[in-house]
């Protein structure tokens, strides 16, 4: 059994393999007292639920393996209990300047990350990723957070801290950089694409909640671009405007 914070939270996971161990290292505490949820599966129904996942995406056996099936899985259940604390997960990287945190969000291979990363290159020891896949959002007494949390993409890229979220964009990739305000409609549409999205209607409600409480508390941008030092500069200057 492990007990963990991750954003803010006293959680316990059992069973959780070692993949995800390995990856949440960083965030083992020894709290006292109830943990504020529990992620635990028996450990005989990963076989199970792992060919039924195989079968469903059609994934490579020695692709996608029995670990990285369990870490998935628990990621999942972390997005899922988190909608009841006032939080969120969003598919984006989250690069911090300054105590604030930007989030870019896209479809895998889009180009996310490679943009954050470009944000280091421009900023060097002012900059940080928080994480470069699955960072969580949370409000705490009534500000937005940025967390760092295990699941962080295939390079492990993540740290145990939190930052005052300033603003979230979805990126495309251009030959030429722009930026731009995003409707609410498309805003939504957006967000829900790259966020886990719960079957049942008590959590889907919490989610449309959170997100809510986002729109109404930072601004949501689209943007288009190349990977060069003038879309940083583009995105901040604009990402960090009162």
């Amino acid at each position: 059994m492990g007990k963990y914070k991750i954003a803010d939270m006293n959680i316990i996971m059992e069973n959780s393999g070692d993949k995800t161990e390995r990856r949440a290292e960083k965030y083992l505490y020894d709290y006292e007292g109830k943990p504020n949820f529990k992620l635990r599966i028996e450990e005989d129904q990963f076989q199970d639920l792992y060919e039924r996942n195989l079968a469903k995406y059609k994934y490579p056996r020695e692709i996608y393996t029995m670990q990285d099936f369990i870490y998935s899985f628990y990621g999942a259940g972390f997005s899922h209990n988190i909608l009841e604390h006032n939080g969120c997960v969003l598919h984006s990287s989250a690069v911090a300047v300054d105590g604030n945190a930007y989030l870019f969000s896209a479809h895998s291979g889009t180009g996310k990350s490679t943009h954050t990363s470009l944000w280091l290159n421009y900023f060097k020891d002012k900059a940080v990723i928080v994480n470069d896949d699955k960072p969580c959002i949370r409000e705490v007494n009534g500000e937005l957070y940025v967390y760092g949390t295990p699941w962080s993409g295939k390079n492990d890229i993540s740290v145990n801290d939190k930052f005052k979220l300033k603003a979230i964009t979805f990126i495309c990739r251009s030959d030429e950089n722009w930026i731009r305000e995003a409707s609410k409609t498309e805003a939504i549409s957006l967000f829900l694409t790259q966020s886990y999205k719960p079957k049942d209607k008590k959590h889907m409600e919490l989610l449309l909640n959170m997100i809510n409480k986002i729109f109404n508390k930072v601004k949501i941008y689209k943007m288009g671009c190349n990977i060069s030092e003038d879309a940083v500069k583009l995105s901040y200057e604009t990402m960090s405007k009162d």
